[in-house]
């Protein structure tokens, strides 16, 4: 009696243990059924580098004597001569008293800033500069000229005493003035720049080339002064007609000038920069300084102490414009292949997807560094879906990059693959 009342209890345990097996097997096949699928595997293979343009940058021609250096907005420094040697510049330090000037007393594109009375001090400066044989512009006391009237003086004709002036009107004395000048300088980072004048007329105001590049980026960062600087003629309120001695605004297009120097120490100096538009739409300007050259022996006779600055920085310009060319990144295609495959059987190879017109402008000879990057897809997977990407570095702010896409579909594991081998 007592076997027969246990009976039904091993029933239940027998029915209990029979439903928990289908609930885990439903579980189970659920599981499965409901699980994403494995990723599938991507392999692409690319060179390391891609040549942009094939044709090499033409050398940059240097001149012969003295030192130059010549910069870029796309490459940086591209060419250079004794660049580092410390020399006297001339009248290009009046770029820097200008810069000094007008950080002081800014001025907009077309403003004329405040009036200045000439005094007895500024006639006494303009004898010293006559006496001294530098360039000078002719002032009396009580004249009134604007800030824009002496800025044009002080850049065009290159006058001395005007230099000489602006500091007293700026700083209250030279001395203070001349602390401003080296403080711009050192914070610019032209560490191997110093000024004894404002005018530059003194043998030891001295820079170098390479410094010099850092001084006609600041001035065409700065409108007002890359509007004065490029002024070819002007004309003072008693009529003096003030014309620029950089003869290249009138030759070469582009040409934005900055300022022309030179002394019986310095030799031919210009500091100088230009721009040129490359369709559609793109740019590059170029900053350059040239050092020390020689009297011109032939050519120009108007103009024989600057004529082989005028002649260096030109060429030198000219070729590193024609050193660059606009490419459209759709039309280049690295070498790519490779593949994507599954566990459970179907894959796929790899294209570039097409891209649109994108034209950049580069150096001849550019290359661009490649970098693959693989993604994780999951099927299904449609033709033309991106699996990974190809970027191409040109420079720290230039890169391009293209998609990695399927050629075919590739469908998901069938439920009897999940249900089994997944």
């Amino acid at each position: 009696m007592a076997g027969s009342r246990r009976t039904p209890w091993v029933w239940i345990v027998f029915f209990a243990a029979i439903g928990a097996m289908l609930i885990t097997a439903a579980t189970f096949v659920t599981v499965r059924l409901t699980a994403q699928p494995p990723g599938a595997i991507v392999s692409i293979h690319a060179p390391a580098s891609l040549l942009v343009d094939g044709t090499a940058a033409p050398p940059i021609p240097v001149p012969v004597k003295g030192s130059f250096a010549l910069a870029t907005s796309l490459s940086g420094m591209v060419a250079s001569r004794d660049a580092t040697a410390v020399r006297p510049i001339g009248s290009v330090a009046k770029a820097m008293t200008a810069l000094v000037v007008l950080t002081a007393h800014p001025l907009g594109l077309t403003a004329q800033g405040p009036s200045i009375t000439m005094t007895g001090e500024d006639v006494l400066l303009y004898r010293e500069a006559v006496a001294a044989g530098g360039s000078n512009l002719p002032v009396r006391a009580g004249e009134v000229l604007t800030e824009r009237d002496l800025l044009l003086a002080l850049l065009l004709p290159s006058a001395d005493n005007i230099a000489e002036s602006l500091a007293l009107w700026v700083s209250g004395n030279r001395a203070a003035f001349i602390a401003r000048l080296n403080a711009t300088a050192m914070a610019m980072g032209m560490d191997h720049t110093h000024f004894a004048d404002p005018s530059g007329i003194g043998v030891a105001t001295e820079s170098t080339a390479q410094d010099l590049v850092q001084l006609a980026r600041a001035v065409t960062a700065n409108a007002s002064l890359t509007a004065l600087v490029g002024t070819r003629q002007a004309t003072l309120p008693g009529g003096t007609v003030l014309r620029n001695l950089d003869i290249l605004l009138a030759k070469q297009t582009g040409w934005l000038g900055i300022k022309t120097g030179w002394t019986g120490a310095a030799g031919g100096c210009l500091l100088f920069a230009a721009r040129k538009l490359y369709p559609p739409g793109h740019a590059v300007s170029v900053w350059g300084a040239v050092l020390g050259q020689p009297r011109l022996t032939a050519g120009d006779p108007a103009h024989p102490e600057l004529g082989e600055a005028f002649a260096s920085a030109q060429s030198a310009t000219n070729t590193a414009f024609s050193g660059y060319a606009a490419v459209d990144l759709a039309a280049l295609t690295p070498d790519v292949s490779g593949s994507i495959t599954t566990r459970w059987g179907p894959g796929s190879s790899v294209v570039l997807a097409e891209r649109p017109s994108d034209v950049m402008l580069v150096r001849a000879g550019a290359v661009l560094r490649l970098r693959v990057t693989i993604g994780s897809p999951r099927a299904p997977i449609l033709s033309g879906a991106m699996v990974g990407e190809i970027t191409g570095m040109l420079d720290a702010d230039s890169a391009v990059t293209w998609k990695v896409v399927s050629t075919t579909d590739i469908a998901a594991p069938s439920p009897l693959w999940k249900l089994f081998s997944g």
